[in-house]
């Protein structure tokens, strides 16, 4: 049997992330799909598998060498997640081990996934909750607690599956096209104007890769729509733009005197700026929002997508829940505060910063804008949202999409000075 060069690929790809590289930047461009399935799949489950592989193994996973772990990881997740025969994924792992190497691993590799084959339902089946949603113990009973038992193994059980790819539009011409090649296309049910193509991704994907529409998870849309729900008419400023998506798609709407997209990474501003392009958006500066060069009380609408620790993207970003730590989170609403400070001045009087992460962590969220200087104060959201949105309310007034089949994770919240 000749060794696939998918599964090579995604071996190396492992291994690269584990030293500290990110899934999404490796898999970017021409990944094959096959590859990236195998990726993902192996991240998304890693602590299920691992809880799999363990008692299997003389020595802790950890001692072992980097090429076996992901080897014997990537064994796995081919038979508990991509179905394929137990005898298959384990002779192609043995050809993979020494292929990369480490021949005096293929005998241990072999009788580990042998056995890993035959009781992976069994060992799960006892373990508890948070191993087999293959999450860290931590972050589910901080969910548990917060959001109740339920709905916590909903939104991890909703951010295991792989995202759906949804889209809008660029130009609605290009939507019409496919329409009229009979692509079918499906609407979002609460975020207007997102559209999917279940039985024909790639078609949609091809539009995108031409730029006659931008992929964008329909969580992160709605973003969107609220800023412009809210400020259209006036004057809009999205702080932290990049990749752009956010900025482009209220631009896109309309009705703005003015709109300014900021970045502090050149390299990532000069990404978005075709985009902001194509929807007739001024071109993107090269900024930091905790200095910002713009003047102050002047801005109808600030839009502040700020860093966070993406506890809502998941399903995107896998590899991000293994290398969270409580102290993170406290860490990163540092630094946020200082961010929505800045962010606050530049608001114009009547105007509206819409602070959003893709974070549920109350500290990131409710935590940050739970204490506003004289002049400002939360505003209900309620009224601008779409039917359907499944959002919860935050303690500050906010809203709260925990992830789901539909979304992404996101925490939003309207101040008005």
């Amino acid at each position: 049997m000749k060794l696939s060069a998918e599964r090579l690929a995604a071996a190396r790809l492992l291994m690269r992330v584990e030293e500290g590289a990110f899934a999404s930047r490796l898999l970017a461009g021409t990944t094959a799909p096959a590859t990236r399935v195998r990726v993902l799949e192996t991240l998304r489950w890693l602590r299920a598998l691992d809880a799999v592989l363990q008692p299997l193994c003389r020595r802790p996973l950890s001692e072992l060498d980097a090429g076996v772990r992901a080897v014997l990881r990537l064994g796995l997740a081919e038979i508990m997640r991509l179905g394929l025969p137990p005898a298959l994924a384990t002779d192609s792992a043995v050809r993979l081990v020494k292929r990369l190497g480490l021949s005096s691993a293929s005998g241990m590799v072999n009788a580990v996934l042998r056995k890993a084959a035959t009781g992976w339902r069994e060992r799960l089946a006892v373990a508890s909750v948070d191993v087999q949603l293959a999450h860290p113990w931590w972050l589910f009973n901080r969910w548990a607690e917060r959001f109740g038992p339920s709905a916590a193994e909903a939104a991890m059980a909703s951010a295991q599956e792989p995202a759906v790819t949804w889209v809008w539009f660029l130009d609605d011409g290009a939507r019409q096209v496919l329409l009229d090649e009979e692509t079918s296309l499906a609407p979002h049910p609460w975020c207007p104007g997102a559209w999917s193509a279940p039985d024909d991704v790639g078609r949609l994907v091809a539009y995108v890769i031409d730029g006659a529409a931008y992929a964008q998870d329909p969580s992160s849309q709605l973003v969107a729509h609220l800023a412009h729900s809210i400020g259209g008419g006036g004057r809009l400023l999205d702080l932290c733009a990049a990749p752009g998506g956010k900025a482009a798609l209220a631009a896109s709407l309309g009705n703005w005197q003015r709109t300014a997209a900021a970045d502090r990474s050149l390299s990532r501003g000069r990404l978005m700026r075709p985009l902001l392009a194509a929807v007739g958006g001024a071109p993107p500066i090269a900024a930091d929002v905790r200095r910002p060069p713009f003047r102050e009380a002047a801005w109808d609408l600030v839009l502040l997508d700020a860093p966070c620790s993406g506890t809502g993207t998941f399903r995107r970003h896998p590899e991000l829940k293994w290398r969270l730590r409580p102290a993170s989170i406290l860490e990163l609403a540092a630094a946020q505060r200082a961010m929505m400070a800045r962010a606050l001045e530049l608001v114009a009087p009547g105007g509206v910063l819409l602070y959003a992460t893709c974070s549920v962590e109350a500290e990131e969220n409710e935590g940050v804008v739970g204490e506003l200087p004289k002049g400002f104060a939360v505003e209900s959201l309620e009224p601008a949202l779409p039917p359907g949105v499944p959002w919860i309310a935050t303690a500050a007034g906010g809203i709260r999409i925990l992830p789901n089949p539909l979304g992404d994770g996101f925490t939003i919240h309207a101040i008005r000075r």
